[in-house]
């Protein structure tokens, strides 16, 4: 009895914070290879510790070939190894195509990013995002081509809740409103991390997407960035009977 009384109560794990909706999956896309059909020649160029550009040129037999030029500025504020603050991001192609988005933190726990994207010097997209990061739980608002003379906007929300330091609860609901049609879509996500292995789960209206990563070796991981990559890729869809393959150069 005195040993008990006199024991200290145990404390739970931290739940921590979940992170983004939208990165409730990064880990599985991380692992899996991107595609790629033709050839294509990256040319990365760092200036400064803030701003570095890279030039694209990708020959298609299949799609549209052409040259994208992009540039990144990346400001003093760094969070973590992917997180810095302000951060701005342009993407051009041959055809004058746009795709440009800001990032900044307004404070320790609010960060709000800008997208915007024409098509041949007329814009199709412009998007607003506002994202609260607390302690256990995060919360996101969207708005997506707001027109107030149309009378049409999309809305997204997303909130996950770090129920314990491995279960993370949480929600997705989309609204879409234009002349004649109105409607909303939920979809319910769930996230177990265990000490090798995760696993992950969304469920809505339009079907569900699960997938789960599981880390074989300490040693086995990314390759640190080398000043010339070959990278070779291929693709196979038995069920429409469709193979792509390729190969990239990455200088820089």
């Amino acid at each position: 009895m005195g040993n008990a009384a006199g024991r200290a109560p145990r404390r739970g794990e931290p739940r921590g914070n979940p992170g983004s909706f939208d990165e409730l999956h990064r880990l599985c896309k991380e692992v899996f290879p991107p595609q790629m059909e033709g050839v294509k020649l990256i040319v990365t160029k760092t200036l400064s510790s803030h701003f570095q550009v890279t030039h694209t040129v990708h020959m298609s037999t299949l799609g549209p070939s052409g040259y994208r030029f992009n540039a990144t500025f990346v400001g003093d504020r760094q969070l973590s190894p992917t997180e810095v603050f302000p951060t701005l991001v342009g993407d051009m192609d041959s055809a004058g195509s746009l795709n440009a988005q800001a990032l900044h933190l307004l404070g320790e726990r609010l960060r709000v990013k800008a997208v915007f994207q024409s098509h041949q010097a007329k814009f199709v997209t412009w998007q607003f995002d506002g994202e609260y990061r607390g302690d256990d739980c995060t919360a996101t608002l969207t708005l997506g081509n707001p027109d107030l003379l149309g009378g049409s906007v999309i809305v997204v929300a997303h909130f996950l809740q770090s129920v314990t330091a491995r279960l993370v609860l949480g929600g997705e609901l989309v609204y879409h409103r234009r002349p004649g049609e109105e409607g909303a879509i939920l979809t319910l996500a769930g996230k177990y991390t265990a000490p090798k292995w995760v696993t992950t789960l969304n469920v809505g209206y339009g079907g569900a997407h699960a997938s789960y990563y599981h880390r074989a070796n300490e040693q086995v991981g990314k390759l640190p960035p080398l000043p010339v990559t070959l990278a070779l890729g291929a693709f196979l869809n038995h069920w429409r009977n469709r193979f792509h393959c390729g190969f990239s150069v990455t200088v820089g």
